[in-house]
């Protein structure tokens, strides 16, 4: 059971980042189903959500990189860059998903919070 929140926030940064990846899929594939027959709503032009999920994929690898290397870095920039991509990603999709998307966030950030601080007093 040690170190149960540091394993947990590992898994949850590699599934934010299978999900950003698969998101990228999802956008570019959305556009080629016929009209009326999409599945998913954007408020924006699909690029610009490609581009989000690029970014933010990249940006979780890194904030995973630190993490894994306990570096102390690794969980605040975890937490900054998720609220970042919440508030970016707000406006980008139609319908309630964005609470699922919100939901994630806020069990991530606690993770990192929780992990951030237990790295905070080894010092």
């Amino acid at each position: 059971m040690k170190d149960l929140a540091h394993k947990i926030l590992l898994v949850l940064t590699i599934i934010t980042i299978i999900g950003e990846v698969l998101s990228i899929f999802l956008w570019i594939v959305n556009p080629r189903i016929p009209l009326g027959q999409a599945r998913f709503s954007l408020a924006v032009d699909y690029r610009i959500a490609v581009a989000d999920s690029i970014v933010f994929a990249v940006l979780n690898l890194v904030a995973l990189g630190w993490i894994i290397r306990r570096n102390k870095i690794g969980p605040i920039f975890l937490i900054v860059i998720s609220i970042i991509n919440r508030l970016i990603s707000e406006p980008i999709f139609i319908g309630g998903i964005h609470g699922v998307f919100l939901t994630w966030t806020v069990i991530l950030v606690i993770f990192a919070y929780l992990d951030y601080r237990k790295l905070s007093r080894k010092v």
